[in-house]
């Protein structure tokens, strides 16, 4: 009777020391990539210029493929107001949203017309949400429908593209397409595409921090997603080109450790 309470705290405190130990390399990725996204985990460098002169690069970008008629022009998105900001950020980045620094658009619905023949086109290969998974594509099983000429361009993925799921209990995950050959998408996974040379990885994380800390806006109960107008809202935290190279290097050096707290 003297031992046994003993044993029970024991018993007590092993069990949470286990619990921690479990969450700990999860919160510990979760701490890195809020650092890094935040500004905190790398120094600033004013010899590699501010977000606002890549943010103007990017508009310009724009400006010339509206006029080139290759994208079509936009109302404009609203400023971000300063109680809208997520968090503090440094001076030299900047707040975007992401409709002004990505062209998106989800792909084909598969219904009925997808069997449709009698326009011009082809059985192509096309991804769904089931191929997407967080930085990494399964294509053991692709599907095909047919595509005609006109869709091509709207529904095809090409090397450089992120693709997230818009649906379902897994919305917002999130890949690279780093293939050398392209393929199309369905309506129910959504393409973003840069409009000049960034580090996809660097958004990559941002968005798979969002989604586990509930940061990423969803619509629905029962089939929760991400619609096109809340992504092209979406609020991201923009540094320096140079600068987001160097902060994926710093993730991609830290998180390995986490991953060996697992094993």
């Amino acid at each position: 009777e003297e031992l046994l309470p003993y044993v029970d705290r024991y018993a007590e405190a092993y069990k949470k020391l286990e619990q921690f130990n479990a969450k700990f390399p999860e919160d510990m990725k979760k701490s890195i990539l809020q650092y890094a996204i935040q500004g905190k985990l790398v120094e600033q460098r004013p010899e590699e210029g501010t977000a606002e002169e890549l943010y103007q690069q990017i508009q310009k970008e724009k400006l010339k493929l509206i006029k080139e008629g290759k994208i079509k022009k936009e109302k404009s998105l609203a400023e971000i107001a300063e109680d809208e900001k997520l968090f503090d950020i440094p001076e030299s980045w900047k707040w975007v949203r992401v409709g002004e620094i990505f062209s998106h658009n989800t792909g084909k619905a598969m219904n009925s017309s997808a069997k449709n023949v009698d326009k011009r086109g082809a059985i192509k290969k096309f991804i769904t949400t089931s191929n997407v998974y967080w930085n990494t594509l399964d294509l053991t099983t692709v599907k095909e429908m047919f595509f005609s000429d006109d869709e091509l361009e709207r529904c095809t993925v090409t090397k450089g593209d992120l693709l997230m799921c818009e649906g379902g209990a897994y919305f917002g995950r999130t890949a690279i397409w780093n293939f050398d050959y392209d393929i199309c998408f369905q309506n129910h996974v959504h393409r973003i595409r840069p409009y000049i040379d960034l580090d996809l990885l660097y958004f990559y994380y941002t968005f798979y921090f969002y989604r586990n800390m509930g940061m990423m806006q969803s619509k629905g109960t029962a089939m929760p997603g991400l619609s096109s107008i809340a992504l092209h809202e979406m609020m991201v935290p923009l540094p320096p080109l140079e600068e987001q190279h160097r902060i994926v290097a710093k993730i991609e050096e830290l998180l390995p450790y986490c991953d060996q707290l697992v094993k």
